[in-house]
């Protein structure tokens, strides 16, 4: 059954947000994260991409669809997760995303449209590093290394260990390696999207369906930095493929 949530909003997400510009807002500090109240979580960048809705560690429903796909639903993804829950966008509480790495394109798209919402709603913004949030989709409780990863491509695979827990807690930097180098990090839980034929023994390959629900959890396990400039940082680890010309 969808929840509805018939709370007010607090006060003091009534900010002056809405007139933050990129200018302003690449030295703001963090603010102070909602009292309570529904998020909305988008993940752009993966090959399936998500949304969902909730409170901190609740998860009340989630969309997804192809990347492909992504930059004309969107919004309407959004739209029927809101009207699931008897909500509209001015019930918000926050809105975060997963900040990358992932497709350059469909992370500009996300992180742009919850820039939109936090400048026309004045709610509190947030991006969050997409191998946390991996990281957070797998744990379990249970001792032991988890690898987050992302495809980079041309055989190589973005990467950061962390050691399990609520929330897991990062163990190195996020780095590129060569597929066949998961295999030196074993014994391991290896979670990702297209992860299933990683990996030989001692290596444990969780393929994720959709991410943004794992967001909306890992809110429960840590304070989240509502720091809207993280919006305009995407992290893509590399250069993109192609760029302008000099």
């Amino acid at each position: 059954m969808a929840k509805e949530y018939s709370g007010d909003r607090p006060t003091a997400l009534y900010t002056s947000a809405v007139t933050d510009t990129p200018s302003n807002l690449a030295g703001a500090p963090p603010t102070e994260p909602p009292v309570d109240g529904p998020i909305l979580a988008l993940d752009s960048g993966s090959p399936v991409v998500s949304v969902a809705l909730g409170t901190a560690g609740d998860v009340w429903g989630s969309r997804s669809v192809a990347q492909a796909s992504s930059s004309e639903a969107l919004l309407g993804l959004v739209d029927e997760l809101l009207a699931e829950h008897r909500l509209v966008a001015r019930d918000l509480s926050g809105v975060v995303g997963a900040r990358g790495p992932g497709s350059f394109t469909g992370l500009r798209v996300g992180l742009a449209t919850l820039l939109g919402l936090h400048q026309a709603l004045a709610v509190p913004a947030a991006a969050v590093p997409t191998l946390e949030i991996l990281a957070a989709w797998t744990a379990e409780g249970a001792a032991g290394t988890i690898v987050a990863a992302v495809d980079a491509l041309r055989g190589e695979w973005f990467v950061q260990t962390f050691e399990d827990g609520e929330p897991p807690r990062a163990t190195g930097a996020p780095r590129c390696v060569a597929a066949r180098a998961i295999d030196e990090l074993a014994p391991c839980r290896v979670v990702g999207f297209g992860v299933g034929a990683l990996g030989g023994p001692g290596v444990d390959a969780r393929p994720v369906d959709t991410l943004a629900p794992a967001i909306v959890r890992l809110a429960a396990w840590r304070p989240l930095e509502w720091r809207p400039a993280d919006l305009l940082d995407p992290l893509y680890l590399r250069q993109p493929a192609v760029s302008r010309p000099a």
